[in-house]
């Protein structure tokens, strides 16, 4: 367990979305917030969490998250985080984002990852890419960068299509 702050109510950006897109679309602008302040302090919220601090169901919650991700936007909860399997990381996805131009708030935005995250993300992904160029092994480098087995595939495999595009 750990305790965090979230801000449930930002009363401009609040007032904005329940204008533009009901009590629903401010119920999921709120989740995407509150997550991400969750995750910027190291916690992840379930969806049992949510529904207890939105006032609703954990299965609206559900639905609100795939909702929200079908629109490209990331719900970090724990159940997304243990669940991840076998495809990409959100990692990948958003240095996939920087590589094809999008600025970090495009990013942040899209991802409902704060700017500290992307930066993070960047400079593990050129500390793995920079390995590789200096033909450390995958070994080597998971245990040089500190990073799993899958991330460092994943980061290499990134790094091999954008060497080929330039």
């Amino acid at each position: 367990k750990l305790t965090v702050r979230l801000k449930l109510i930002e009363l401009n950006t609040d007032l904005d979305a329940l204008a533009n897109y009901g009590l629903a679309g401010l119920r999921r602008h709120r989740m995407a917030r509150i997550t991400r302040q969750a995750y910027d302090q190291g916690a992840l919220l379930s969806y049992e969490d949510l529904a207890l601090i939105l006032t609703t169901s954990p299965a609206t919650v559900r639905r609100d998250v795939q909702l929200l991700r079908q629109q490209g936007m990331f719900i970090m909860t724990r159940g997304t985080k243990q669940d991840m399997g076998p495809g990409l990381s959100h990692k990948t996805i958003i240095l996939d984002l920087y590589f094809n131009g999008y600025t970090f708030s495009e990013i942040e935005q899209k991802t409902n990852h704060s700017e500290s995250s992307v930066k993070r993300y960047l400079a593990d992904f050129v500390q793995v890419a920079s390995l590789y160029k200096q033909k450390f092994s995958h070994q080597q480098i998971r245990l040089i960068a500190k990073k799993s087995d899958r991330l460092v595939r994943e980061y290499i495999q990134l790094y091999q299509t954008f060497a080929k595009q330039d």
